[in-house]
C-alpha cells in the first residue's frame, strides 16, 4: 500500500525529506511506520530520533494523530509531520 508523508519545518525535512512516498504491508499501523522511519534515520544520519515521542505534530489525513496511533494504515493515507513552532 502506498502512503504519502509530508514534512514541514527544517528539523524534520532534513531527516525525511519534504515529501516521501513509502510502501507498507497490510496491517501496519502508524506506530509501525514511524518506527521504521526512525530506524532509517538512525542508519542514514547516525542519530536517534523518536518522532512519535517528540514535539512534532502529526496528522493523518488532516486529523490529529493522538487519537489514531493504533490505526491500521490504508492505501492512499497521507501523514503530515510538522516541526514545533517557536515563539517569543
Amino acid at each position: 500500500m502506498k502512503i504519502r508523508i509530508k514534512a514541514f519545518g527544517p528539523e524534520i525535512t532534513s531527516l525525511i525529506a519534504r515529501e516521501k512516498i513509502v510502501y507498507v504491508e497490510s496491517g501496519e499501523t502508524v506506530d509501525d511506520l514511524f518506527r521504521r522511519l526512525e530506524e532509517e534515520i538512525k542508519a542514514e544520519h547516525r542519530m536517534t530520533v523518536k518522532i512519535l515521542e517528540s514535539d512534532f505534530m502529526i496528522l493523518i489525513n488532516g486529523r490529529n494523530l493522538e487519537t489514531l496511533r493504533d490505526r491500521t494504515l490504508r492505501d492512499g493515507d497521507s501523514l503530515t509531520v510538522l516541526s514545533p513552532i517557536g515563539g517569543g
